[in-house]
């Protein structure tokens, strides 16, 4: 993709990225957000959607992490219920720029996509300084297609108030054409990003956990200091202890047993999100200290945490 359009839009990435410096020394935006999308607006003039590309991939491009979601502890996600307590402001906690998350397949009214582009952009003076969470879904494997609008679809939640749920609500409400959709293809993306951005989220690469880390700036001779793009895709792992974990709880509770003394049968709890507040305590407000999410699995008696299980990892030739 990012040849592509650097090769349909000649210069464009470099395009994008001086512009952008121009907005920074106007408009102040947080460091969660590479650049509003006012910056490819000023590029595509009045092409909306194609400004959501650009964004989303001249984002994407200075870190290129892919990642890959476990099936079982997918599954397990896109069942949890999104709890009314889920403060908006978990999602400004992603860790790159703009995230690629591999998907089995989600239908949308723009073909099965395959995978989809998340990033949170901030409005600045626009929209009163809103915030919002873009999705980008990758529709179209005819890459030579994808810069038309009727490919790789744009989805966006304004995050407004406290709650995640009600900002949803807000934006696709359950009378609106769009809710329906909304269910299908976007709650399972929201599933993964709210496990992606709690504080028990599991990363690793190659089996070896490890923390994706934004890029640093690199004093030049000519420009002085610049962020350059990653050299090439980096790919992350999302849960595998966890769904393994999962899966090891299934068989258990599908065994059964008997419960003898004080030792019972295997079983499985719901899954739910859970809301803690971290942060120093003494002189800080309630309401003023920083509030964590946990996804906490089904863990049930007899049953194994992912931390006491040893990963394996098999090479797989292609």
């Amino acid at each position: 993709m990012l040849e592509l359009v650097g090769h349909q839009l000649p210069g464009i990435w470099k395009r994008h990225a001086m512009l952008r410096e121009q907005f920074m020394a106007d408009v102040a935006w947080e460091p969660w957000c590479y650049a509003p999308m006012a910056v490819a607006l000023s590029i595509t003039g009045e092409r909306p959607v194609l400004a959501a590309k650009l964004t989303a991939l001249a984002a994407w491009r200075m870190t290129q992490g892919i990642y890959r979601v476990d099936e079982t502890l997918l599954e397990a996600l896109t069942q949890t219920p999104l709890d009314a307590a889920v403060p908006v402001e978990v999602l400004r906690r992603l860790p790159e720029w703009c995230v690629y998350i591999e998907l089995p397949g989600i239908e949308t009214f723009k073909g099965a996509a395959r995978g989809v582009w998340v990033l949170m952009e901030s409005a600045g003076k626009h929209e009163g300084g809103a915030v919002f969470l873009t999705m980008l879904f990758d529709t179209d494997r005819d890459f030579s297609r994808s810069l038309d609008e009727a490919t790789m679809l744009p989805l966006t939640i304004k995050l407004s108030g406290e709650s995640l749920l009600a900002a949803i609500e807000s934006t696709y409400p359950a009378a609106s054409g769009l809710h329906s959709f909304f269910e299908r293809a976007a709650k399972p993306v929201l599933s993964i990003l709210l496990y992606l951005c709690s504080a028990n989220a599991e990363l690793t690469r190659g089996g070896v956990p490890a923390t994706p880390l934004p890029p640093k700036a690199v004093r030049t001779r000519r420009d002085g200091w610049r962020v350059f793009p990653a050299p090439g895709p980096v790919n992350w792992e999302l849960g595998v202890r966890m769904g393994a974990a999962l899966r090891a709880a299934y068989a258990s509770a599908a065994a059964g047993g008997v419960a003898t003394g004080r030792t019972l049968t295997p079983h499985v709890r719901a899954f739910h999100w859970h809301t803690f507040l971290s942060g120093p305590r003494k002189g800080v407000p309630t309401e003023k200290r920083q509030r964590d999410i946990r996804w906490l699995p089904p863990i049930g008696v007899n049953i194994r945490e992912p931390g006491e299980l040893v990963p394996v990892v098999r090479p797989v030739r292609q």
